[in-house]
């Protein structure tokens, strides 16, 4: 097999090590190529087999995929779990692989989730301001969440969603979840009780928590009906996208006392504007959308982006295959498998 060729488009800083080792393991050729200029780029990109994007300036629109129509790319591997910023019709329609980094920062979302989950039910934002502030009180304890044995509602249960029921129940917490593409033999496996709607699990909860893509099907998903439904003892929290929950909705129930309170990792708009409310509420603990950071992460995710280009570059499907309705028109491509096993090929 002649060697197939993978393009590196990002930012010049970042050490492509980690991209490479199963690149070079698989018989492939890693080389970084300038994405400051739109046309020169498009063009050189037309001559690899597969592309990274990581911190890219080039946005992954219908002209960059169409670009890439009847080239030698097969796929595009992309740094992260979101893609709402990609068209992946585009890359559908001109017969391209699109994968994204899934699973790489699972175990830091979910500690994150948890944090967040912990930092509200311990009121950890306002007692951290009055101590401070040289204020020494008990008078705004209760009502104060015991965690075990109370609910945790997870909408999306994916690999992060999954994540964070395994860790709540290491604090005794019950886990309700609700997925409509989860089979009910899943929800069983995993020890999560099934909500049959948002509303219902809305309802049911101490703590709800967001774990979903953000897709049209997704956006604005929680919204004031759901906050009207919550107990108004209970905690939002948020660490997959802003735009799946109407902000606006959210600060209005909490301005309401609709809900006690809400943890955020992501909002609408990113940066977020200093004069948003949500900075100044005391009930409500916020992060700057780092929450799948770590150091062993980040390594991890840019070891994955080289196996994914591996994979396709060498006949497989990948592992974290987005466009899946392409499957048909690519019938030569190999099942994908674990890397581990899979590397065994090139030894």
């Amino acid at each position: 097999m002649s060697k197939f060729k993978v393009a590196y488009i990002g930012s010049s800083k970042i050490n492509l090590e980690p991209h490479n080792r199963a690149i070079k393991i698989a018989g492939g050729i890693l080389e970084r190529v300038d994405d400051s200029q739109k046309e020169k780029a498009f063009n050189e990109l037309k001559n690899y087999n597969v592309i990274i994007v990581e911190q890219s300036q080039l946005p992954l629109n219908s002209d960059f995929f169409s670009n890439l129509k009847n080239s030698s790319c097969k796929g595009v591997v992309s740094f992260g779990h979101g893609f709402d910023s990609v068209d992946t019709k585009a890359a559908t329609d001109n017969k391209i692989i699109f994968v994204n980094g899934a699973s790489f920062g699972t175990e830091e979302v979910s500690n994150q989730t948890m944090m967040l989950l912990l930092v509200c039910a311990r009121k950890f934002v306002l007692h951290d301001k009055l101590m401070k502030s040289g204020t020494w009180t008990r008078e705004y304890l209760s009502p104060m969440g015991h965690i075990s044995g109370e609910t945790l509602g997870l909408i999306g249960i994916g690999d992060i969603g999954r994540a964070v029921a395994r860790k709540a129940k290491a604090f005794g917490m019950n886990i309700l979840g609700y997925d409509p593409y989860l089979s009910s033999w899943n929800f069983k496996e995993y020890g999560i009780e099934i909500a049959t709607s948002i509303e219902k699990l809305c309802e049911k909860s101490d703590y709800v928590s967001l774990h979903t893509n953000l897709t049209d099907e997704t956006h604005q998903l929680i919204g004031k009906k759901h906050f009207k439904l919550m107990k108004n003892t209970a905690y939002f929290i948020n660490c997959s996208r802003g735009p799946v929950v109407d902000e606006l909705a959210l600060i209005d129930a909490l301005k309401s006392q609709d809900i006690a309170g809400a943890g955020l990792d992501v909002f609408e708009q990113e940066p977020i504007d200093p004069e948003n409310p949500l900075l100044s509420m005391d009930n409500v603990a916020t992060t700057n959308h780092y929450a799948s950071y770590s150091e062993i992460a980040w390594e991890r995710a840019q070891t994955q982006l080289g196996e994914e280009a591996a994979r396709i570059g060498t006949g497989s499907l990948p592992m974290s295959f987005i466009n899946k309705e392409l499957i048909s028109k690519i019938p030569d491509m190999k099942q994908a498998q674990v890397w581990e096993i899979y590397k065994n090929n090139f030894e």
